[in-house]
């Protein structure tokens, strides 16, 4: 066993840690070079005033430039401000902060994320991006959260959408857009470099270096890596450890005043710890099975923008994503997806302005399972496909009274091999009676269309009695609808004062065609009886809900958010033609959708900007119980972050998540897992 240091050596260690930042500290302010991007890269709560907040800027609503306070939906940004100072590690983490926004984690390296309801292990209402790239993956129809992240400090911002967005964005954007937005290499000159650690995360670190090749021609490089421990586990070992490392480049040139072009590129590995029961055809049936998931992926994006004069631009984007799953012996999915965009937007007379475009892409999906005999677990028909998405959308923002009534009409039209011709309409009405306030209403619809597993793979899950096995299966069923909904929502946001600011946001959705699983006939497979479970069209449901947030700058120096979501969901289930086991099936989902997202959640930050260069700040979250069977408890959590920079280009940190208990869980109480208190420290140096 290794001896604990002594006084001494502590003391030794925390001398020559604090004189090594005095060194880094004067070399730095002797340093010439040092950009205006290092002093300003932790702003102070008092960074923007409340009117400048309603002034921040949007792209995600209209897919053209405009403010927090002219656009007629339930946006929420997350400034880098508030990035820095959240304490988070991920991004998956920050999403918390939106109202309305359910984030639950699930084990070290899984989230289950979704606005306004339905959210799941295979949550699929949410469309999510970076710099327009779509992380939406076709497999399952979700997001893999544990593949999604960027060095925080380059993210300019995070625009988040509740409510649908398809008459821009096309399918999936049901229930929100979450859009990932980066900085320009021109705005992230000089290095940085950070590393950290504690219970978890046990490690992580990043580095990044931008410099430029010409008066307009600029570059940054990056690179990432963070370690992520087992989560509690009252039975046995999680086995959800969680390493991910990823690097990437962008570059961005301007030419001349009306072009700018954007290259840029990333590559990821992720390895997370599982165990999963795996059906097998001999006795016992099942078999546990140890496995790490080991995801890969790399991503090339180029963009054009031509400013063709006073609100009239052009912009034409292309990417290649490729995301790679290796089971080992369980399955492989290989995804290849080729992406090409364009919009273009203008003024039709003094009153209109036309944003109009067109898409394409073709993904190229290949699956290979080899555990158990044959397929028997899991099995792809065909073991490869190709499927393709044509799009287009139009919309029209008519100006009624100058600087007080506008009027928003448009839709997304698109074809696609899984339900064909689909098109998603919206209009949005946006009344400004001052300069501080916004009133705004909205009618939408939106669709999410199936994925590859719905619609062609056979996964076979073990028995529920190795007595009297009998294999419950899922089969694809490519005959599925696309789920839908229309959404009605109302909205007023202000600068109420000076010091406080207000944004209210209510909905009504209804929804049409969801997903759930019913049973057919017994069969058998392999000489053993299975019990196939199709996916259908057969529940229907509204929801409806508000969302309240609040910011009240107390102090020059002192912040205060807060918000509050409600949240109520009535599902039925069409059972007729099905018999009792199917109507029992079809009754269980409903109440688990029902009950699977919380009613109630509440989320309030303190943020105080303290002498001698320190910053302090709060964060409580409360969110209500989730009525499933078993139960799952609400909870409580307190996150604190405490930093210090002794000079503008270090930044020293210390991180608490999960103070006020041991463990809880978050999802559903079949899982044994639950999340645990954690502390950990960072330290940065920019120049």
């Amino acid at each position: 066993m290794n001896a604990a240091p002594s006084p001494g050596c502590r003391n030794i260690f925390l001398r020559a840690a604090f004189y090594l930042a005095l060194t880094a500290c004067a070399l730095a302010e002797n340093d010439p070079g040092a950009t205006e991007q290092t002093q300003a890269s932790a702003p102070g709560v008092s960074g923007l005033s409340l009117e400048q907040l309603m002034d921040v800027q949007v792209t995600t609503v209209a897919r053209e430039e405009s403010t927090v306070g002219e656009s007629p939906a339930a946006v929420f940004v997350i400034t880098q401000e508030m990035i820095h100072r959240s304490g988070a590690t991920t991004i998956a983490e920050l999403l918390r902060m939106v109202p309305g926004m359910d984030v639950a984690r699930v084990n070290g390296h899984t989230w289950d994320i979704s606005a306004r309801g339905f959210n799941n292990s295979i949550a699929g209402k949410m469309l999510v991006q970076i710099d327009g790239r779509t992380l939406y993956t076709p497999v399952y129809s979700i997001v893999y959260w544990d593949t999604v992240d960027y060095p925080l400090e380059d993210i300019e911002r995070i625009e988040v959408i509740r409510g649908p967005g398809g008459s821009v964005w096309g399918a999936n954007a049901v229930n929100g857009i979450i859009n990932i937005i980066t900085k320009s290499a021109k705005d992230t000159q000089g290095g940085l470099a950070s590393v950290g650690g504690g219970t978890s995360p046990q490690s992580f670190g990043e580095f990044r270096f931008g410099g430029k090749l010409s008066d307009n021609l600029y570059y940054r490089a990056y690179g990432k890596w963070s370690d992520f421990p087992d989560e509690f586990n009252a039975l046995a070992s999680s086995h959800d450890r969680w390493y991910e490392g990823r690097l990437g480049m962008r570059i961005d040139w301007t030419p001349n005043t009306e072009d700018s072009f954007t290259l840029q590129g990333d590559w990821f590995d992720s390895v997370a710890d599982q165990e999963t029961f795996v059906a097998q055809p001999a006795p016992p049936f099942s078999m546990p099975y140890f496995h790490p998931e080991i995801t890969d992926g790399a991503n090339v994006l180029g963009r054009w923008k031509r400013s063709l004069g006073k609100d009239s631009n052009l912009e034409v984007q292309a990417y290649w994503d490729r995301f790679d799953q290796d089971l080992g012996r369980e399955a492989r999915f290989v995804i290849n997806t080729y992406d090409l965009d364009f919009h273009h937007e203008f003024p039709l007379g003094s009153r209109q302005k036309i944003v109009y475009g067109a898409g394409y892409r073709l993904t190229e999906f290949s699956f290979r399972s080899s555990i158990g005999d044959n397929g028997f677990a899991l099995n792809g028909s065909p073991d490869s496909r190709n499927s393709q998405l044509f799009s287009a959308f139009i919309q029209d923002q008519i100006t009624i009274i100058p600087e007080r009534f506008s009027l928003t009409v448009g839709s997304k039209f698109e074809h696609n091999d899984f339900t064909g011709f689909e098109a998603q309409p919206t209009g949005r009405i946006l009344w400004t009676p001052t300069k501080r306030q916004t009133v705004w209403f909205s009618v939408s619809r939106a669709v999410r269309t199936p994925g590859f597993i719905e619609d062609s793979v056979q996964i076979t899950t073990p028995p529920a009695s190795p007595a009297a096995p009998v294999f419950p299966q899922l089969v694809g069923n490519t005959g599925l609808a696309s789920e839908k909904v229309v959404a009605y929502e109302l909205g007023y946001r202000a600068a109420v004062t000076d010091k406080l600011s207000l944004d209210i946001a209510s909905f009504y959705n209804v929804y049409d065609d969801l997903t759930v699983f019913v049973p057919g006939k017994i069969s058998t497979l392999q000489g053993l009886p299975v019990l196939p479970l199709y996916p259908a069209n057969r529940m229907t449901g509204d929801t409806y809900g508000v969302e309240v947030s609040t910011t009240w700058q107390a102090e020059p120096w002192w912040q205060l958010y807060g918000s509050y979501s409600y949240l109520k969901m009535e599902m039925t289930g069409q059972t007729g033609g099905l018999g009792a086991v199917g109507r029992s099936l079809v009754t269980e989902q409903v109440v688990a959708t029902e009950n699977g997202s919380p009613q109630n959640m509440v989320y309030i930050r303190s943020s105080w900007d303290l002498p001698a260069h320190f910053q302090f700040d709060l964060i409580g979250r409360y969110v209500d119980w989730l009525l499933l069977t078993p139960n799952v408890p609400g909870y409580i959590t307190l996150d604190a972050r405490l930093a210090w920079k002794p000079c503008k280009n270090i930044e020293l940190s210390v991180v608490g998540q999960n103070l006020l208990d041991n463990h809880h869980p978050e999802v559903s109480a079949a899982s044994p897992v639950e999340i645990e208190r954690s502390v950990f420290a960072k330290a940065a140096y920019f120049w």
